[in-house]
């Protein structure tokens, strides 16, 4: 098996120290020749933080002289895609933190230029490799849940710190930017392309912030409602990140998402409870299965070098990254 050479590129992502870190675990898989910072004051700051004490620190271009066999870009939002774009232009592959750039052409136009030249644009929407939630999408396709009539998803925070709510004002729409994203997507791997899209983001009012801290979106399909929801202020907040998918046949329930394993931040474990129709309708069934904890990221970069190194097929195509991200701009409307 081949190893994988990569460069980080950028560090004020929420998850870029973590990825990092991921990265230099996994030694089977990666070998990760540097990190590139070209802010001077998030270098300093980087350079500081224990997380990063065995990086190697590089230049863009030195970067590029190295020919690693792909770049993670770990940048601020508003720079991962014109950096993605330059990475992709110089003939590298990319994993990219998400969602990707407020604006829709900017982002389809990085889609096109990975797909023209045949390179892996790969985005890290994590909880597509939640162990819980990749056994309910089987369920699904199975047709074990039968007709799926909703999705309903939650990603809510424990009282975001105040300037970081307050920086959520930079975004169009806020939370539903943020973290919104990554339930758009399983809201629409689920259950497709809407028919309509209803945004009814909204502020708490909490610290006299005026940003957008509660997100809502519901999806309209032509057997029912599917909605989201990401509040930046609820108390047990992390504790209740859910997923529940309701079908003719059955429903599943994951809550929490995910669970901090001992004191590593990185390994989690996740609950899922599965109900099948009975005839008593007030019976419960339900089967409760727990799986056992993994680190956050290894399953999401473990098929990332799948994909590079040629052994499977992205499962996410151009094409769907190009239509959810479009969905998600619309809904941070």
């Amino acid at each position: 098996m081949k190893k994988l050479r990569v460069v980080q590129v950028g560090t004020k992502h929420d998850h870029a120290a973590d990825a990092t870190l991921t990265l230099m675990q996994m030694k089977e898989d990666f070998e990760l020749l540097g990190v590139v910072e070209e802010d001077a004051l998030l270098l300093k700051k980087a350079k500081e933080n224990p997380d990063y004490n065995s990086v190697n620190f590089v230049s863009f271009e030195d970067a590029v002289a190295l020919k690693p066999d792909a770049f993670l870009i770990e940048t601020e939002e508003k720079l991962l895609v014109p950096t993605a774009k330059k990475v992709l232009e110089a003939g590298f592959n990319v994993y990219m933190d998400k969602p990707g750039s407020e604006d829709k052409e900017s982002f389809a136009e990085i889609c096109r230029l990975a797909k023209g030249k045949n390179l892996t644009l790969f985005l890290a929407y994590m909880y597509r490799y939640n162990p819980a939630i990749m056994y309910a999408k089987v369920c699904v396709k199975s047709g074990e849940l039968g007709e799926i009539i909703s999705v309903e998803a939650q990603m809510n925070c424990s009282y975001l710190d105040p300037n970081k709510r307050k920086w959520l004002g930079s975004f169009k729409g806020g939370m539903m930017f943020f973290l919104g994203c990554h339930l758009v997507d399983l809201v629409v791997s689920i259950k497709g392309v809407p028919d309509e899209i209803i945004p009814l983001n909204s502020r708490t009012g909490i610290d006299d912030i005026n940003s957008l801290d509660y997100g809502f979106c519901a999806y309209r399909y032509k057997n029912g409602i599917s909605f989201i929801k990401t509040n930046a202020t609820e108390c047990n907040g992390f504790n209740r990140r859910q997923l529940v998918i309701t079908g003719s046949k059955g429903s599943i329930e994951i809550k929490p998402l995910e669970v901090t394993v001992g004191e590593g931040r990185l390994v989690k474990k996740t609950y899922l409870r599965k109900t099948l129709g009975v005839d008593n309708k007030w019976a419960d069934n339900s089967v409760n299965i727990d799986f056992p904890p993994e680190g956050r990221y290894n399953r999401m970069l473990k098929t990332f070098a799948e994909c590079v190194r040629g052994e499977r097929e992205n499962p996410y195509s151009y094409d769907y990254e190009e239509k959810l991200h479009s969905i998600i701009i619309d809904s941070c409307k």
